[in-house]
């Protein structure tokens, strides 16, 4: 069957909103049409040159972006006026705070001044030189509030509730033997964690690692005062004592054990400080060009092409995805166009070199396989999924509980349309969808069903419950963390600016402060970080009224919305017994990835 099949004689509108109706479904089917696949940009992915008039950016999203880039804007002013500047930042903000107050403002001039502010080009007096304390960062702070992790981001407590609740949460592995790369010896682990022994770690499932070796051999970035630092740590956690604790136990700062590049444990002082931040840097790249870059903007854009190109607009699977698209194309294009482009942000801020970021973001993506990428299964793959042995890992117990409720939402939403396999394989649209996401001239998507084919209900079932989860909660656990946990540079800096240390002893803090960004690389990433993390545009199951016009999904979509209520409440409850994780509550997931 076809749910858009023409008609040899069709029906023909009544009236002039019918008329106006039909008329815009043609006008978008024509620019859907236009869409094209580009293999070159980011080769060999699939990336989108054109997109229909629709995902452009609405007004409602310049305004709730406009008003971040606001008070973005409006700390450069200060920082401008404590340095006795003419305030350049408070006339482009005061522009953009005027033309989003009116009514109808020109769409064209509000995104033209924030795609300009979002070059993110460094104030002119902003000074490239090293902190000489900490408060030189809180100082950045004049027209957002500093995050609170700038309090304790030294805590071992707080390195180990990054690694389940910051921005990156997917990189701890279950070690079942030693690793031979991290030569720890017993008495280094015993030393850490009196009482316990690394055999015993072992046999029991507590020990944990992080590993960035996709970042080994990175070629370095450079700045015009010199070279920057990225490197491919090894990164060892326990879960220790009667409350079941993750603990940093071990980090090597490179891949391959040697003299000069030693095991260094909490006992280390400033060492240990300068290990953890290189930890932090390494999970920092990681994230922006893997975990969020490529595994959620670049992975589902070639769905939302597909989608354009081979459903139609009243598809029941189009008129489901289509709020979990929206904008996306736009975002991405803008962030080809600056955030990514040469010379732009993120080749300004991180240790690596702009190729080297777009080669991790392809990567990502080329090795991704999506029949792996249902959550549970993810989690399990990392032997991380055991609630008794790990207790405590924040994203993990949160984000099950949406993957659980979107699965249902969608399991009721499509057995509404599909009964049998037969309803399923006589969809012409729905299978040329699946093949043109797997087709080397298509997106070129990874383990698809069947190579290209679904053959079941449940097989799309599985399917599209991945791609709404990864537009709306997946994005949202790696986008909202950039505010609370990167924007303040000491705690994740995108790049460092001294060498690993060659020992165990003898840092200083004017060591640690020397290896950290630069204070003007340090103002453009709390600002980056700020309206990246803090802008929330739509929210999961809050589909616009006139979303679903067959009244039988009047009940699914009710139970789907009351689900999303009680997750909000557990995760409430949670965070009264956890250092609070509020990155996935109801209101900080939006629909789509629109930021």
């Amino acid at each position: 069957m076809s749910w858009f099949s023409p008609n040899p004689q069709p029906k023909l509108p009544q009236n002039e909103n019918a008329w106006r109706g039909l008329i815009r479904r043609w006008k978008l089917s024509a620019e859907c049409q236009k869409i094209r696949y580009d293999h070159d940009f980011l080769s060999p992915t699939a990336t989108i040159y054109h997109w229909p008039a629709t995902d452009e950016f609405s007004l409602n999203w310049l305004r709730t972006v406009g008003k971040c880039v606001v008070q973005a804007l409006d700390n450069r002013s200060r920082l401008e006026s404590e340095e006795n500047l003419a305030h350049k930042a408070s006339g482009l903000r005061d522009t953009v705070r005027q033309l989003i107050r009116q009514h109808e403002p020109p769409l064209l001039a509000l995104k033209h001044h924030i795609a300009d502010f979002l070059r993110l080009e460094p104030r002119s007096s902003a000074k490239p030189v090293s902190a000489t304390s900490l408060q030189d960062f809180a100082n950045l702070f004049k027209g957002f509030g500093i995050p609170l992790i700038s309090q304790d981001f030294r805590e071992d407590s707080t390195f180990a509730a990054m690694r389940v609740a910051g921005p990156n949460p997917v990189m701890l592995q279950r070690l079942t033997k030693r690793d031979e790369r991290l030569p720890l010896s017993d008495k280094q682990f015993a030393h850490v964690v009196p009482g316990d022994s690394l055999d015993a770690a072992l046999a029991a499932g507590r020990l944990y690692l992080a590993d960035y070796s996709q970042l080994d051999g990175a070629e370095l970035g450079s700045t015009p005062s010199g070279q920057k630092y990225l490197y491919a740590p090894l990164a060892l956690f326990a879960i220790v004592g009667p409350r079941q604790q993750l603990t940093p136990v071990a980090i090597q700062c490179q891949q391959r054990p040697g003299i000069n590049n030693p095991i260094l444990t909490p006992g280390d002082g400033y060492n240990w400080l300068i290990a953890k931040t290189i930890v932090e840097t390494a999970d920092a790249n990681v994230h922006e060009a893997s975990t969020h870059f490529g595994k959620t903007h670049l992975l589902i854009e070639p769905f939302v092409a597909a989608t354009y190109r081979c459903l139609a607009t009243r598809h029941p699977l189009a008129v489901l995805l289509s709020p979990h698209f929206e904008a996306t194309l736009a975002i991405n294009g803008a962030a080809y166009r600056t955030l990514i482009a040469e010379g732009g942000p993120v080749d300004k801020l991180s240790g690596g070199t702009i190729q080297g970021y777009r080669q991790q973001a392809i990567h990502s993506v080329q090795s991704l396989q999506v029949k792996d990428e249902q959550l549970p299964q993810t989690f399990a793959l990392r032997g991380v999924e055991d609630c008794e042995v790990f207790p405590c890992y924040p994203y993990r117990d949160d984000s099950l509980l949406y993957w659980s409720a979107i699965h249902r939402w969608v399991d009721d939403y499509l057995r509404l349309y599909y009964l049998t396999p037969t309803d399923i394989a006589l969809d012409y649209e729905l299978q040329s969808w699946c093949r043109e996401l797997a087709s080397r001239e298509g997106g070129r998507i990874q383990g698809l069903p069947n190579d290209g084919s679904i053959l079941s209900v449940e097989e799309l079932i599985e399917l599209v419950t991945f791609i709404v989860f990864t537009c709306s909660v997946q994005h949202a656990a790696v986008n909202g963390p950039q505010y609370d946990c990167m924007s303040y540079t000491p705690n994740m800096p995108l790049a460092g600016y001294r060498p690993a240390p060659t020992s165990t002893s003898g840092a200083t803090e004017a060591d640690f402060l020397a290896m950290l960004p630069t204070l003007d690389m340090a103002e453009l990433q709390a600002e980056l970080g700020y309206v990246l993390g803090s802008v929330i545009y739509t929210e999961l199951g809050q589909y616009p009224a006139s979303q679903f016009t067959d009244r039988r999904v009047t009940m699914p979509l009710a139970r789907f919305q009351q689900q999303i209520v009680e997750i909000g409440k557990t995760i409430e409850l949670r965070n009264q017994s956890r250092r609070p994780y509020q990155t996935l509550a109801p209101a900080s997931i939006p629909q789509s990835i629109n930021i």
